[in-house]
């Protein structure tokens, strides 16, 4: 109990560079992770919920050339390989607030207008994440990561901090907003959502 009590102060303390690894020391020493204690379902542990191991993701070998409707409910549409993380995201997890399809005129890279990109919510927009959504997304993001391949994931966006395919050897590096938008608040800095971007 007090291990997890150290990682929690750690992970609100400490700069947004040791986040990473720290949620994963988080996960380790919480039910996240099934190690110092075990997860039993609907636990929780210092006020963090339980949270188990998501299993792997089904690889996507389809056609990914048209537009399907968009499943997170706008009126745009994405490419059936978004429409396949979308459902792999809530096989896994359960239902998970998100938008994927935006017009987002300002930026001519965004691949949200491509259907490309999907924005998953932690906790409320607008403000910074408490440890247990800050675990929670995490979780996902880590999950997001490791089926990179399964899923044709470019990039991944969380906490200040980004993953992508290309620079795959660098890790979880400093998010700068891509020349486009500030990286800084809860929402540029995307610490109220989770954003990621299939390649195709």
């Amino acid at each position: 109990m007090k291990r997890a009590l150290v990682v929690l102060v750690l992970l609100v303390a400490l700069p947004a560079v040791a986040l990473p690894a720290l949620a994963v020391a988080y996960h380790a020493a919480s039910p996240a992770g099934g190690g110092v204690v075990p997860c039993v379902a609907g636990a929780t542990l210092d006020g963090a919920p339980c949270l188990p191991e998501p299993g792997p993701a089904a690889s996507y070998r389809g056609d990914s050339s048209r537009c399907v409707q968009d499943p997170s409910g706008t009126s745009g549409c994405v490419t059936p390989t978004l429409a396949h993380l979308y459902t792999q995201i809530e096989a896994t997890f359960g239902h998970q607030p998100a938008a994927c399809w935006s017009p987002r005129g300002g930026d001519p890279r965004s691949d949200h207008p491509k259907g490309r990109a999907c924005d998953y919510t932690i906790g409320r927009i607008g403000t910074y994440p408490n440890p247990t959504d800050t675990a929670r997304g995490w979780q996902l993001a880590h999950w997001l990561h490791d089926n990179a391949t399964a899923l044709h994931i470019d990039y991944v966006i969380w906490q200040g901090r980004i993953w992508s395919q290309r620079r795959a050897a660098e890790g979880w590096r400093a998010y700068t907003g891509g020349g486009y938008y500030p990286s800084t608040g809860p929402t540029f800095g995307h610490h109220d959502h989770v954003h990621v971007s299939v390649t195709e």
